[in-house]
């Protein structure tokens, strides 16, 4: 009798344990830290998880109010992507296109945010550079810095200088500063980007 008793139990047991096969929230696809893109590319942003029950997937900002669709600058969809379409420069907005965002995920068990997601939109528009005169006697060596306006510095790197004589030069320092010890005979030279 007792070993009847001790089969139900088990029985019983094991029917619980499988009933409850609830779990909370975890990331199949965490959004990176960092979104940076141009307003004629656009950008999607992903953000997916799993669990049981399937988990609702939520986009807030850095203050923790939600986001919702901004018609032609943002738009939150169903399977949790946060969508940035190509826009034009003067659509550019600051609270949409410069923002810290995070996806939130949660279902009956619990609830997870994602790392937060630095977005940056780059409005693509002409720019000049400048290089400062500088002048080295000969022997000496000379440094020249490509001036690069601010708002678009963080996007563009120098990959050579070229002369008015349409001599090739390349970056002697990773931030594309010109490093040379030597100046042409001709008198100092302008290197520009």
């Amino acid at each position: 009798m007792s070993s009847a008793v001790l089969i139900t139990f088990l029985v019983c047991v094991g029917a619980v344990y499988s009933a409850d096969d609830t779990s909370g929230p975890v990331f199949v696809r965490e959004p990176p830290n960092r979104v940076d893109f141009s307003n004629t590319t656009g950008a999607i942003v992903e953000c997916s998880a799993r669990g049981n029950p399937p988990p609702a997937i939520i986009w807030v900002k850095s203050d923790g109010s939600l986001v919702g669709d901004v018609p032609g600058l943002r738009q939150v969809l169903a399977n949790g992507n946060l969508v940035f379409p190509p826009f034009r420069a003067e659509d550019y907005r600051q609270e949409v296109h410069a923002q810290v965002y995070a996806c939130l995920v949660n279902n009956s068990v619990g609830s997870v945010y994602s790392r937060d997601v630095n977005v940056r939109a780059v409005v693509t528009q002409f720019y000049d550079t400048d290089v400062n005169k500088e002048y080295v006697i000969r022997g000496n060596s000379a440094i020249l810095k490509c001036q690069i306006p601010s708002f678009v510095a963080d996007f563009v790197s120098v990959v050579s200088w070229h002369t008015s004589q349409k001599e090739a030069f390349y970056p002697g320092a990773p931030d594309g500063t010109l490093i040379r010890t030597y100046c042409f005979s001709s008198g100092p030279t302008i290197l520009s980007n």
